[in-house]
């Protein structure tokens, strides 16, 4: 009876065994997926880094093209100065006959 019983403890020995040697390989599985995802994880953190990166200087750039358009002049100020010129232009050849006109008055008694 005793070798009985030692050869049950013996089975139980062996049978704790196989289930500790699963267990300790799906750990190392586990273990494993954990330092594939670490990789990923690197990976993913310098993408958002160089994404966040990117979002900052093109804030700045933003910024910057925002103070050089708010210092331009802007379509209604070009449109009025493009009239003024229009008008400056039309009104030439008035101005020159107005001229024209005084000169021929005043010419007969100046001599």
């Amino acid at each position: 009876m005793s070798e009985n019983k030692e050869v049950e403890a013996v089975e139980k020995y062996y049978a704790l065994m196989m289930e500790l040697k699963i267990s300790i390989t799906e750990l190392a599985g586990k273990i494993d997926n954990l330092t594939d995802m670490k990789e990923t994880l690197v990976e993913t953190k310098k993408v958002a880094d160089s994404a966040n990166n990117r979002s900052t200087e093109n804030e700045k750039d933003i910024n910057d093209l925002q103070t050089k358009v708010s210092t331009k002049a802007n379509k209604e100020d070009v449109e009025r100065i493009v009239k003024e010129k229009d008008n400056w232009k039309r009104n030439l050849p008035a101005w020159v006959a107005a001229i024209i006109a005084i000169v021929a008055l005043l010419l007969p008694y100046v001599n």
